[in-house]
């Protein structure tokens, strides 16, 4: 087992996905890709900072990863419900019955640029912190789908290493 941040994550690999430890870091790797896209470490931390200042109230979420903001948000924030939207079953099956997590989280297995919210939802925060280096949209243009398609849902929209809401600023596609 891997305990990092109070993350607890056996090395396993299923598919094209595969958790390990990397320089003492529990990482998620993408073998396809041939690197991490997530690791528990001090960096993704700070790179979160945006949605550690704003987690509050009902928070949706672009990708499980490693599960870490599960721990971060029950140790450290007042919020009613995270909802996670992740497209991979591998990711679900390695990560998912090891994170840490309780009654509020829900977790639905989708792909966060094609699924369609349930009438009337509505969220305080969107979190967007999808790997997308392996999708035709560049970084700018997944920011300008995210923000198109949930701005009506979300009240303010962050995204990995943005230290504002992109909801509220012009993000060109």
């Amino acid at each position: 087992m891997i305990k990092l941040l109070g993350i607890n994550i056996p090395e396993n690999q299923i598919g094209n996905w595969k958790i390990e430890m990397d320089n003492g870091e529990c990482s998620l790797v993408k073998l396809s890709l041939g690197g991490s896209i997530m690791k528990d470490s001090a960096t993704e931390y700070y790179q979160h900072q945006w949605l550690w200042d704003n987690a509050t109230g009902d928070i949706l979420v672009a990708g499980l990863g490693i599960g870490f903001l599960n721990k971060e948000l029950i140790d450290n924030h007042t919020f009613n419900s995270v909802t996670i939207i992740e497209n991979s079953q591998d990711v679900i099956d390695l990560v998912w019955p090891y994170c840490v997590k309780d009654s509020r989280f829900t977790l639905i297995e989708a792909d966060i640029e094609t699924w369609t919210p349930p009438a009337n939802s509505h969220w305080d925060i969107g979190w967007f912190d999808s790997w997308i280096s392996d999708n035709p949209l560049s970084y700018n243009g997944y920011m300008f789908a995210m923000k198109n398609k949930y701005s009506s849902y979300c009240d303010k929209i962050g995204a990995w290493c943005i230290s504002h809401d992109i909801s509220n600023s012009l993000v060109s596609s």
